[in-house]
């Protein structure tokens, strides 16, 4: 059963102020959690803001697209719900951006499933395409998302998990834009796929927060 969220801090002005002036306490805990929490209504629970406050959330990810909040949720761990956020910000974008070669190696991480695993075709099958989980994400981010979000995060493992079939690395540059502490770890693509995993099963039973 899917259960509704525990109810977190309301935003305040000044934390608001925080996150569009970019200052140094936005990779405070409570502001990533209680940006995060403004953004996604868990599953198809709307949790009760201050209509206002919630408001300006939005036209701020509308006008400055979702970067801005994303930055306060950098330092999350990932069995928190900015936390994993953050991992699916990372992912959108590296799919946006990236899209031929995510494509590519989507492509040959399905025809190397199908060739050397018993299982393979069935695994193939289960496996959302690319395309179909930056759909998600943009849902997600839009603030507008009415789904089941340890949905997105399961899609997002599978996902991940297909793509480590060709190589369990992720961004392979110190350099790249998208050059993190989660996309550079060893492993990286293997680990991200556990970690949305383990956060589906949790925001399954109402443990994301």
């Amino acid at each position: 059963m899917r259960r509704k969220p525990r109810r977190p801090a309301q935003l305040t002005d000044e934390q608001i102020e925080a996150i569009e002036g970019g200052s140094d306490v936005a990779y405070n805990s409570e502001l990533a959690h209680t940006s995060a929490q403004a953004l996604l209504p868990m599953g198809r629970n709307h949790i009760e803001y201050d209509p206002s406050v919630r408001e300006r959330i939005l036209e701020l990810v509308k006008t400055e697209g979702i970067d801005v909040l994303a930055e306060a949720w950098v330092s999350s761990p990932e069995t928190t719900l900015p936390g994993i956020l953050w991992r699916g910000y990372l992912l959108n974008e590296w799919i946006r951006r990236d899209k031929p070669i995510v494509d590519n190696r989507f492509m040959r991480a399905c025809d190397a499933t199908r060739e050397h695993r018993q299982d393979g075709e069935r695994k193939v099958e289960q496996t959302p395409t690319p395309e179909a989980v930056a759909e998600q994400w943009k849902a997600v981010f839009s603030g507008h998302f009415d789904g089941y979000f340890d949905e997105v995060l399961r899609d997002s493992a599978r996902l991940t998990d297909m793509l480590a079939e060709v190589s369990p690395t992720w961004i392979d540059n110190d350099q790249d834009e998208l050059a993190t502490r989660v996309t550079r770890r060893d492993k990286a693509m293997e680990l991200t796929s556990r970690e949305f995993r383990h956060a589906g099963e949790l925001a399954l039973r109402g443990g994301l927060e």
